[in-house]
């Protein structure tokens, strides 16, 4: 399928196939303000985020964004550097080899409008994924991965030999686990950049306030929007979407039904003063 480019602009930024009324987003239930998407990006924008947006027949399709390292919400220090943020090709399964082909020729053309804008080089997040920001596809494009946290890798693509390579900016997040408190400590970390974050936040709070053992947990968000935030919750894996249970990671796609249960035998499992 051949697909035509637009730079990603404040002109192009509602044509993102993850805010509302976007393919990404079209027949499936979401929850939340999804217009806080919008927001997120427009804002990025205007602190120098950029990117494409991908057409097929005059439709949406897909986009990938970068920005400045200084302005990147992400734990990641490389001085000159771009980071890679988001990319997605919808309409397709993800297993859809068109799907992981039309995301290459994304990044391919971010690439190249980050080096025409002088920066160092790409750094980015890969994930131990087949088709969500895989680290197999990154570096078929030729980044190098740098170092691995977990199921996270940073990696790297150079436009200038000699630069410093990228690094993650060290942990500073300790998990908390009150169970000998007899309390339940639930932490999550997101993001508005996206609808599944949002989705997820909303549900997890409604499920935690409409437990009967409310009491008992504790919960703290962690909003990971800006550069500043980012820094500021330097957790293992260096991820921006995350949650734990005394401590222990729990799937961020659970149903409502499997949240009030992880909740209740979390609870269970403490000791009760």
């Amino acid at each position: 399928m051949e697909a035509q480019r637009r730079p990603l602009t404040q002109a192009t930024v509602s044509d993102v196939v993850c805010l509302p009324g976007g393919l990404e987003l079209a027949g499936k239930r979401m929850l939340g303000n999804l217009d806080q998407v919008t927001v997120w990006r427009k804002c990025m924008i205007a602190r120098g985020m950029r990117g494409v947006v991908a057409y097929a027949d005059g439709v949406p399709r897909g986009f990938a964004e970068f920005v400045p390292e200084q302005e990147a919400p992400a734990p990641i220090i490389a001085p000159g550097a771009a980071v890679l943020l988001c990319y997605h090709w919808a309409g397709t399964d993800a297993d859809d080899p068109e799907h992981l082909s039309q995301e290459q020729d994304l990044i391919r053309a971010t690439l190249e409008a980050a080096r025409d804008e002088g920066f160092s080089g790409v750094a980015t997040l890969g994930w131990d994924h087949p088709t969500h920001f895989p680290i197999a596809l990154l570096r078929e494009l030729g980044f190098q991965e740098i170092t691995r946290d977990g199921t996270i890798a940073l990696l790297w693509y150079p436009f200038q030999e000699g630069h410093p390579l990228p690094r993650l900016a060290e942990v500073n997040h300790v998990p908390q686990d009150l169970s000998e408190r007899g309390m339940l400590a639930v932490e999550t970390a997101y993001s508005t950049r996206c609808p599944y974050c949002i989705r997820h936040i909303t549900r997890l709070r409604r499920v935690i306030d409409e437990h009967p053992d409310r009491a008992r947990i504790c919960f703290t968000a962690y909003p990971i929007d800006t550069r500043e935030q980012a820094m500021a919750v330097r957790a293992s894996p260096c991820d921006w979407w995350w949650t734990r249970f005394n401590g222990e990671e729990v799937d961020n796609f659970l149903s409502d039904e499997a949240l009030h249960d992880a909740l209740t035998q979390y609870l269970a499992a403490t000791h009760k003063r």
